[in-house]
């Protein structure tokens, strides 16, 4: 038996979860050579990845032998360590956005937005739970990303023309889906395949931030030519991979000489600071460092 195309569907320690329509999914390995890769990325291979593999013990197993090249891939890079490559081959980004339980932030938003832009994706925009809020509240934020050029969809579990839509809007494609924990990710996708997607945990009615429940990026084929990249929830988008020059590109105000409002002005200059001093000190670190607080 030769060796078989596969798209890298999860990966778990050592092992990497295979998937293709003839052999459905199925477990790996690494090739010695290719695991000991030189890589400046935390894995050699990345979720939506093409690669060839060979069966082994009868195709019990299998062992990848080569990853095809990328024609794009999703980083997320913060000042931890080494860029954490999300995603690859990918046709579009779903950026979904919690109107409320929790409030997404503009900020958080416009970090994914810079990062997808960096990367040549098509980003989609996707607010969440609009049954939580006011009609005039959720088409108000709608208007003001469609004014600026984005694909955006406002969207809730009870409301099925508004899934339906959303389905329209994800097949025949490659949908990597972001967001903070609780913004409704694995409900959406509960929502849209016939097979349990993610066990979906409740947000705490106390905090009102949402629980993780998806612990890495996963790959689930909805159909022969549609598949949604799930991933981990996450409170904050390293933007350690991108110059102050690809943060401004990513602004469509600048290409069309309009002002930033206030939200995405602050959003903005936070992403440079960040830039800048991605080792923020506290008010404390501060005087401490000044030797206004004494170190005992």
């Amino acid at each position: 038996m030769g060796k078989e195309l596969f798209t890298v569907a999860r990966i778990f320690g050592a092992y990497y979860e295979l998937y293709s329509s003839k052999w459905k999914y199925q477990r790996a390995t690494l090739k010695g050579k290719l695991r000991l890769g030189d890589t400046k990325e935390r894995h050699p291979l990345a979720v939506g990845d093409y690669v060839h593999a060979l069966p082994i013990d009868n195709g019990s197993a299998w062992i990848v032998q080569e990853r095809l090249d990328r024609k794009n891939f999703l980083i997320r890079k913060s000042v931890d360590g080494d860029g954490h490559v999300l995603a690859s081959n990918l046709d579009q980004v779903a950026i979904l956005i919690s109107l409320r339980d929790p409030e997404t932030k503009t900020g958080f938003v416009d970090r994914v937005l810079a990062t997808v832009f960096q990367a040549k994706i098509e980003p989609l925009l996707v607010f969440t739970k609009k049954d939580l809020v006011a009609d005039s509240d959720w088409k108000e934020k709608v208007r003001i990303y469609l004014e600026l050029g984005y694909r955006t969809l406002a969207v809730s579990l009870q409301d099925p023309k508004s899934i339906e839509e959303f389905q329209k809007l994800i097949q025949g494609k490659v949908t990597f889906f972001a967001g903070n924990s609780g913004v409704g990710k694995s409900s959406l996708l509960n929502s849209i395949s016939a097979q349990s997607m993610q066990k979906v945990t409740e947000v705490s009615s106390t905090t009102k931030k949402g629980k993780h429940t998806t612990t890495n990026s996963f790959a689930l084929i909805l159909s022969e030519n549609t598949t949604a990249i799930d991933s981990p929830g996450v409170k904050e988008w390293g933007i350690l991979h991108l110059n102050p020059q690809e943060i401004q590109d990513s602004f469509p105000e600048f290409q069309k000489g309009l002002e930033l409002s206030n939200s995405r002005k602050k959003s903005f200059e936070a992403m440079l600071e960040s830039l800048q001093n991605p080792r923020r000190t506290t008010r404390r670190d501060h005087w401490k460092d000044a030797g206004v607080i004494r170190k005992k």
